[in-house]
């Protein structure tokens, strides 16, 4: 009832309709950081991609959305985060990180990767903006080569308030996997506050699932269980747990 009511608010204030959802990318920014998309929006986050040539058109966009997205910091700290992405992925980190210094866009995460793809939120733009948020990863904002910076907050405001519905999600803060990466096995750790039918599953880079870890009713406090990684392709994968109300996500490197 709690989450019907603040969409109903939501709606009535922005006008906002879920009407799209994102699509998953795990790859690493410019400092060799890993990243994936479900799993950061799963714990909070909100994402704004800026996709740039770069090019001097795109200045003046990209740092409307970067004042915007920096004035979040003193009352979300790291909650709002812009991701500036190199458009098809062919200018090099060393390009693309010395033309946001010299535009002042310092905080930045930076991108030059292929897996970040425009095209998924409807077509190119110089630049192309578009704001992610909430467990259902919605698209809340997409703008094409340029910004309106009231839209943009507004956005923000509504991811905010969409990632925070359920409140803190214990299920996330309780859950570890030890040691990352893994050789041969891995032990997967998480906190419930109730009673709940719970599944763990291991799933690849696309979204596929792998297998089933664990599936069953469990009581609430702490469990974990052991997942054997021997014979396993060695890759990067995700761990997802759910609890039929909260889910939270891990990324785990398998190594032999």
């Amino acid at each position: 009832m709690k989450k019907i009511f603040l969409s109903a608010m939501l709606v009535a204030a922005t006008g906002w309709l879920p009407a799209q959802t994102a699509t998953n990318f795990t790859c690493a920014d410019c400092h060799g950081v890993m990243h994936d998309l479900f799993t950061e929006l799963d714990t909070g986050k909100v994402i704004v991609l800026v996709w740039v040539m770069p090019c001097a058109a795109c200045t003046g966009p990209a740092l409307t959305t970067y004042n915007v997205v920096q004035s979040y910091q003193a009352s979300y700290p790291d909650r709002v985060q812009m991701f500036l992405v190199d458009d098809y992925a062919n200018t090099s980190c060393s390009s693309l990180n010395t033309w946001k210094a010299n535009i002042g866009i310092p905080n930045t995460i930076s991108f030059s990767n292929a897996a970040i793809d425009m095209n998924d939120y409807g077509g190119p733009g110089m630049p192309k903006i578009t704001v992610l948020g909430g467990a259902g990863h919605d698209v809340f904002y997409t703008a094409n080569n340029s910004v309106d910076a009231t839209a943009l907050q507004s956005a923000i405001n509504a991811a905010l308030v969409v990632a925070a519905v359920d409140g803190p999600n214990p299920l996330a803060a309780g859950f570890s996997i030890q040691p990352v990466p893994a050789r041969d096995e891995a032990r997967i750790t998480f906190t419930l506050d109730r009673e709940a039918q719970v599944e763990v599953g291991l799933y690849d880079l696309a979204g596929k699932r792998v297998k089933t870890i664990l599936g069953g009713l469990l009581p609430p406090g702490v469990h974990s269980t052991l997942l054997a990684t021997t014979g396993m392709a060695a890759a990067t994968y995700v761990v997802r747990v759910t609890d039929g109300k909260q889910r939270a996500s891990l990324l785990l490197p398998i190594t032999h």
